[in-house]
């Protein structure tokens, strides 16, 4: 994948030092909210989790690849892949109905897309791999059936694509991590429920609102169907 532009050096430090930032005051955040009270035991407790699951991901609007030196191709359809996701969160319990969720998971994105012109059909095949740190609002409406909701923030640690033209390979695994947004920010939105013995599931929908483009030129977004199991401690 190729480009004019470059991101430049002082962008990609900044992005880092904003997720080293998040990630201090989620830990921060969660320990001052998970800290035992009296009140606590009007409701069930503050719980340490692990989660993984399945995702369905894609992206939205156009992104170009290219087929051969010189041609760039735009999709004419995308298509839906699949990944996963892995890691821990704590549920913090702020009354019998509200509780806070912050996490961290590591995750695979990514999508598929094909296109034709001038008498060359060609597919592309994006992974992203990135650490998802999010800050729920889980709220307890019936048993233990709850919606949630909240903003995430993605941080890509790696993107590669595959090119397919007319059944052919020509690239595989060719790293483009450059060409791809190094932060994500997310909204999120779903709906769980908790069982008695600790175990969970969710499933959730998440809305990119920052472009995947790494060079901000394009408005192309993730998004991503999160179906989960998890066990709170």
């Amino acid at each position: 994948m190729k480009s004019s532009l470059k991101i430049q050096s002082t962008k990609r430090n900044n992005h880092r030092h904003s997720i080293k930032y998040l990630s201090v005051l989620t830990i921060l955040f969660t320990t001052m909210f998970a800290q035992p009270s009296q009140a606590q035991d009007e409701y069930p407790k503050s719980s340490f989790g692990i989660r993984g699951g399945v995702n369905l991901n894609s992206w939205t609007n156009e992104f170009p690849f290219y087929v051969y030196e010189g041609q760039e191709l735009y999709p004419d359809s995308w298509k839906a892949t699949t990944g996963f996701h892995a890691g821990v969160y704590v549920n913090v319990r702020l009354s019998e109905l509200v509780a806070i969720e912050p996490g961290l998971l590591y995750t695979s994105k990514g999508t598929a897309m094909s296109a034709e012109a001038g008498g060359v059909s060609g597919e592309a095949t994006v992974v992203s791999n990135y650490i998802d740190i999010p800050f729920l609002l889980r709220l307890y409406v019936a048993d233990g059936f709850n919606l949630f909701l909240g903003p995430q923030m993605g941080y890509q640690l790696n993107s590669s694509y595959d090119i397919v033209v007319d059944g052919t390979t020509l690239i595989s695994g060719e790293d483009i991590s450059n060409d791809i947004s190094e932060l994500d920010f997310i909204a999120v939105l779903g709906m769980g429920y908790q069982f008695e013995g600790g175990f969970n599931i969710n499933l959730s929908g998440e809305l990119g609102l920052a472009t995947v483009d790494g060079y901000d030129m394009l408005s192309t977004y993730n998004r991503t169907i999160r179906l989960s199991l998890g066990y709170s401690f």
